[in-house]
């Protein structure tokens, strides 16, 4: 799979600005900023997968998936939490939003081809 000379600089911006945050994490308040920045780092991994099912800039897509990780994926993992413990319900979040990434994928996909 080859990346666009645009996608290649995002991933090494991305990764720097990562390595930087989780340092700072680190520096500011130990182990516990650095798992902090971590986690909302993989809070924000599902809805960056399925912004990238749309056309927005990597910047747009950062900036949005940061927000609705922070938001949405904290409000969906407090209500099913109500019913079912908050470890479970994290781990049954994060999956069931990759799995409707797969889902949009495959029906963006099925759409251009017809």
């Amino acid at each position: 799979m080859s990346m666009t000379p645009e996608k290649k600089e995002f991933a090494i911006f991305a990764l720097v600005s990562m390595l930087a945050v989780l340092i700072s994490g680190f520096m500011l308040f130990g182990a516990a900023g650095a798992r902090i920045a971590l986690g909302v780092f993989f809070l924000s991994l599902p809805f960056y997968l399925i912004l990238d099912n749309f056309e927005l800039s990597p910047g747009e897509k950062s900036v949005f998936s940061l927000l609705m990780g922070l938001t949405l994926f904290s409000s969906m993992v407090y209500l099913s939490g109500l019913v079912i413990s908050f470890r479970i319900s994290i781990l049954l979040t994060f999956i069931l939003l990759i799995i409707f990434n797969v889902i949009i994928k495959k029906l963006k996909l099925f759409n251009v081809k017809s």
